[in-house]
């Protein structure tokens, strides 16, 4: 029996935070999560599983179409993140005109995060709740045997009659050492490509699943935060090595539990006498001196830091548990070590009230001298502290996602923004402010030249200085802006 995953195409997303217009071709990530279940069916099922992307070509529905005719689409794996929903529903569509009788099992944070509205979409049978990993493998012995989806927990599915069925939860697996890690050569490995990397061939991996922080404008599954062991992390950088994959970016919402295991870490990537550039996601509170010294001299070269505002009123608001002070202390850190350092930004947040205020942020920001910048237009995510609080101000219908997570092409607008200081254009104009001030600098250009260090990395920074042309041309009335 075969099994198909697939992850849907990005024709429909709602784009908030940074607009399609500037993503596109700048970045294009495994898709891990399906990668993980892949591994676990072929290691504990006889059964073959096969990913498909079509991100990776970017494909509009059509294309999608006549290339999934060409698959087994019995038992098909769906992955789904709220923002993509739309998507999501139209890829459940065309596999159910291809094969109305196929079995669709929805997966992905969307599931975990809004498990009620996941299983109520059109066309999904099952959907799995939590880590997917065993949930379908039991779900494929299932299929396979032709018995019911009861009682394998964290599953939901419908029953013959369409009534809903809820088993238990499933608890989380604390070892998740225990899960085998993807196997690459199974993907198009070498067409996946990340912005501002050194080296022809990169990858992505994750240390650890969940967060222990709960910012007000995340969306991220906190309940169990889990870490793998150092030896199997290690374990599997030799094998991307082994595939000519020599730069990993770690991308957990927290690489840095705390500093003693990133030391740790580090002594490890010593001992084996691993040669290869990573980077990874942290914040500024807990950094230190010592682990980014430790992390540059073991082949990190890029350490992006969740800085979101650039002053201590912004910081308390989004729960940052720093200050201004902490925050160029840590930049300049990674100045004096040689590790390149990137600042990830909000901007129009609900503690901007003017577009003068709204620039000071971005201008303090500058003066920490960070070697990248991602800007991205402050959201309130559904199911978070910030989207309640807009509601309750009247900013946007209090049920607006609760609409889109119960149809997703019903067409209600979901806010991508906080409107209530600056509006529409406003804010579209901030964000291409923003960019012009940090990336049109002579320091930035001269810096970026005398730091290139290789063709790839060139191409690369090509690639998103034409993000940024993009940008330009866009309007707030435009279907890809962030607003």
């Amino acid at each position: 029996m075969s099994v198909t995953l697939v992850n849907p195409p990005e024709q429909l997303r709602v784009w908030a935070g940074i607009p399609k217009a500037m993503a596109h071709g700048v970045y294009c990530f495994p898709p891990l999560g399906l990668m993980y279940v892949q591994a676990s069916v072929e290691a504990r099922t006889p059964h073959k599983c096969d990913i498909y992307d079509p991100v990776v070509d970017d494909l509009d529905y059509p294309d999608f179409e006549a290339e999934l005719r060409r698959m087994p689409l019995d038992l098909v794996g769906v992955e789904a993140y709220t923002h993509s929903l739309a998507d999501v529903q139209m890829t459940i569509n065309t596999i159910k005109k291809i094969n109305p009788n196929a079995t669709i099992v929805l997966g992905g944070p969307h599931c975990t995060m809004f498990p009620d509205y996941a299983i109520q979409l059109d066309g999904v049978d099952v959907s799995v709740n939590g880590d997917g990993e065993d949930a379908f493998v039991e779900i494929v012995e299932a299929y396979h045997s032709g018995k019911s989806y009861e009682g394998i927990e964290g599953v939901w599915f419908k029953d013959n009659d369409g009534t809903i069925v809820k088993n238990e939860e499933r608890k989380s697996t604390k070892r998740l050492d225990a899960y085998p890690w993807p196997d690459r050569t199974r993907t198009r490995y070498q067409d996946y490509y990340l912005p501002g990397t050194k080296n022809p061939m990169v990858t992505t991996a994750i240390t650890s699943r969940g967060c222990p922080h709960s910012c007000p404008f995340c969306l991220t599954y906190k309940k169990q935060y889990r870490i793998r062991d150092i030896d199997n992390i290690l374990d599997e950088i030799e094998h991307c090595l082994s595939l000519g994959i020599t730069e990993t970016h770690f991308i957990d919402d927290l690489f840095t539990p705390n500093s003693q295991w990133v030391l740790k870490f580090c002594d490890e990537v010593e001992r084996r006498g691993l040669k290869f550039n990573w980077g990874y996601k942290t914040t500024i509170a807990g950094t230190t001196r010592e682990q980014i010294r430790r992390c540059g001299e073991t082949g990190c070269t890029k350490i992006h830091f969740g800085v979101e505002s650039a002053n201590n009123e912004g910081l308390d608001i989004l729960g940052k548990h720093c200050d201004t002070d902490d925050v160029h202390r840590v930049f300049k850190w990674c100045r004096e070590e040689g590790v390149r350092s990137v600042a990830y930004i909000m901007l129009a947040g609900p503690h901007e009230r003017t577009m003068e205020e709204a620039v000071s942020n971005v201008d303090e920001m500058l003066k920490l001298d960070a070697d990248y910048a991602v800007f991205a237009v402050f959201s309130p995510y559904p199911g978070t502290d910030s989207f309640e609080e807009g509601a309750k101000k009247g900013l946007y219908a209090a049920d607006c996602w609760d609409q889109m997570m119960r149809d997703p092409l019903c067409g209600v607008e979901v806010p991508a923004a906080w409107e209530e200081h600056l509006n529409k254009a406003e804010i579209l104009e901030l964000l291409k402010v923003a960019h012009r001030k940090f990336y049109m600098r002579p320091r930035f250009m001269a810096r970026a030249a005398l730091n290139l260090a290789s063709v790839d990395e060139f191409k690369r920074l090509t690639g998103g200085a034409l993000s940024i042309l993009k940008l330009e041309l866009l309007n707030a009335t435009s279907r890809t802006a962030p607003v």
